[in-house]
């Protein structure tokens, strides 16, 4: 899909947008001009949360996702600090075939840091790595070091969690109009792909 798009692309990528956005750029460094991601790390030291080993296991992953009911996920999304608005956006939304696709995509990745790893060493694209300093699913010492090993950019953001680009949009988008303009070259406004990744 990258390679379709005509012109420069600056890809942005948050959760599994993220584990995605930098496993493209490890491979295929040259179909964009830029790439930021946050909220994922890909490192074989990283232990999966809580509700991601749930997913993992045959049988209570289905029974887990039994349970999650729009009703049920609305208000665990607001506890952790996402706008009711998306809240309930991301609630009604969680059908059947959205709970079998978070199972399969989560089975198939139980060792996705340490098999993805190495190749972070091949990413030559400028880089952004966003993170919230409270993510209840990945320390945010996990950001830092992707940013070490991506040669990328780290920035963290204060009193945020996990959705930190919806609990502070403008200093997000700010920090993203911030990291383009020092790009070689950016004068044009450039493709900008937006991957938001899974539910959490």
């Amino acid at each position: 899909q990258l390679a379709k798009i005509e012109g420069p692309v600056d890809l942005v990528g948050h959760d599994w947008g993220a584990l995605l956005v930098l496993r493209c750029v490890s491979l295929h460094p040259d179909l964009v001009r830029s790439w930021a991601a946050g909220a994922a790390p890909i490192d074989a030291k990283y232990t999966w949360h809580e509700a991601a080993r749930m997913w993992q296991t045959p049988g209570m992953g289905e029974q887990v996702m039994a349970m999650m009911t729009p009703a049920a996920v609305e208000p665990q999304l607001m506890s952790a600090g996402v706008p009711q608005a998306y809240a309930h956006d991301a609630a009604i939304h969680l059908d059947d075939l959205m709970k079998d696709c978070i199972l399969k995509l989560y089975r198939s990745a139980i060792t996705v840091g340490l098999a993805w790893e190495g190749d972070l060493r091949r990413i030559t694209s400028p880089g952004l790595v966003l993170w919230g300093q409270q993510d209840s699913y990945v320390a945010t010492e996990f950001g830092a070091r992707l940013a070490h090993r991506a040669n990328a950019k780290f920035i963290s953001y204060e009193n945020c969690g996990h959705w930190w680009q919806l609990q502070r949009p403008a200093d997000v988008a700010a920090d993203l109009q911030a990291f383009w303009a020092q790009l070689p070259g950016r004068k044009e406004t450039g493709s900008l792909l937006r991957n938001t990744g899974s539910l959490k």
